[in-house]
């Protein structure tokens, strides 16, 4: 178990135990009683209920999982859920909410960047939380839960420690640390560890599985988080892990008998594949027109050499726009993976598209437009383009070597033919010139 996951657990164990013995310790409305005489009491009535049964502490509370559908935004995709606990006697109605932040905090932006975001828990009304959530169009699903009078008093002492500011806070990791499994450890505290060991075994999907059918109708996310994720994002993992998901929490306790009743309070507007659609012709025919922009040009038309001036400064210019912009990208994402070795991203740590773009590729974004003009920066180029194109068909030869398993077929599908024709579209352009300069 990752070490913020153990010390979540610990953290959960302890408020349960100091939360519940406050709880029992000082109910809800109690004050203090003054002492009755012995003739005074001869003379209290006899209540009619004498000798039925106290009720136990915490049997009229009502557990429920809130389960929030997924949105459109970027934060919203993989869906969100609360615990709510109702408890009529006190007027109590509480959804707590381990997914709160804030973008507009100071520092938010860079704690951003290094991984470091700060979430917060509260407890919410939940006839308010329920109602911005059916506004939203992204569907809300209550369980209610089957757990004892005990176990109900225990999470609710939980609850309650939990969202004093002072323990309100911690280090949301959206993989292994959110709201999904905040909820799912603070339930498993209260079932002694059952619903761990439930699901702990069973054979899941992996977090790239999840992540691809969750983004997929958002290219840009689902390009980026797919390119970005690495090698960890591949191993297997068990359903017990794949609850960071709050629908995949709600399906699975929809199959066990913690679940004794469940209310649709919205439909979802949106509803992610089960699978993550297939898209290797998409990857495929994008690597090969942007190969094609990126150099074929020069390759594939001989009779360059007696193009109109006209004709070969726009293949220039576009040459170069299609190779310097693609250089350019390649080359900032490489800075970008080398720089998540300093944060916390841990899933970008070992990518293996380092390969496909590195910081190399800046220097070729620089020298081609001086390419153009001058032969020292020629030769550079050329000969930067060839050591991107050599790294890239490295990383496709890698895939054969046993333990080399990252599932990055997509982008080198792109990479691979772009780095190609850049490397070998800059000699082209550089023979055209010479030979079009002797001609003249």
């Amino acid at each position: 178990m990752p070490q913020s996951s153990a010390m979540c657990r610990t953290s959960l164990f302890l408020a349960a135990s100091l939360a519940a013995w406050a709880v029992r310790a000082a109910p809800a409305g109690a004050h203090p009683v003054a002492p009755v005489s012995a003739e005074a009491a001869d003379q209290e009535p006899v209540p009619e209920d004498q000798g039925l049964p106290e009720p136990a502490p915490g049997s009229d509370l009502r557990v429920s999982l809130i389960t929030v559908g997924a949105g459109p935004v970027v934060y919203e995709m993989f869906g969100h859920n609360a615990i709510r606990i109702q408890d009529p006697a006190r007027g109590l109605d509480v959804s707590y909410n381990w997914g709160m932040f804030n973008t507009g905090e100071e520092g938010f932006f860079w704690r951003f960047l290094l991984g470091d975001w700060q979430y917060w828990m509260a407890g919410l009304s939940s006839e308010g939380m329920i109602a911005h959530y059916v506004a939203s169009d992204r569907g809300v699903v209550e369980q209610e839960l089957d757990l004892t009078p005990d176990q109900r008093l225990t999470l609710l002492g939980m609850a309650e420690f939990n969202a004093r500011p002072e323990n309100a806070w911690y280090r949301y990791q959206y993989f292994l640390d959110n709201c999904s499994t905040r909820v799912r450890d603070a339930l498993d505290v209260v079932l002694d560890g059952r619903l761990r060991e439930g699901f702990g075994e069973v054979p899941g999907e992996t977090f790239r599985f999840h992540t691809r059918r969750l983004t997929a109708d958002n290219a840009l996310v689902y390009v980026s988080l797919d390119f970005f994720m690495g090698g960890r994002g591949d191993r297997p993992v068990t359903a017990w892990d794949e609850m960071f998901i709050p629908m995949m929490m709600r399906d699975f306790l929809r199959d066990t008998d913690l679940v004794t009743s469940e209310a649709v309070l919205d439909d979802p507007a949106r509803v992610p594949p089960a699978e993550p659609p297939r898209h290797f012709r998409s990857f495929y025919l994008t690597g090969i027109l942007l190969a094609w922009l990126a150099g074929g040009a020069f390759v594939s038309f001989p009779r360059l050499r007696t193009a109109g001036p006209t004709l070969m400064t726009l293949l220039k210019v576009e040459f170069v726009l299609v190779a310097g912009i693609w250089s350019l990208v390649a080359g900032l994402s490489g800075l970008v993976m080398i720089v998540s070795h300093f944060t916390a991203h841990e899933f970008m740590h070992w990518n293996e598209n380092f390969l496909q773009a590195n910081p190399v590729s800046l220097v070729l974004a620089v020298a081609l437009g001086p390419a153009v003009f001058a032969d020292r920066w020629r030769r550079l180029a050329t000969r930067t383009a060839q050591v991107a194109a050599g790294v890239s068909v490295l990383g496709l030869v890698m895939q054969v070597v046993p333990g080399i398993d990252q599932v990055n077929g997509y982008h080198l599908a792109v990479a691979v033919p772009v780095h190609l024709a850049i490397a070998w579209g800059v000699p082209a352009m550089v023979r055209v010139d010479t030979e079009r300069s002797a001609a003249s």
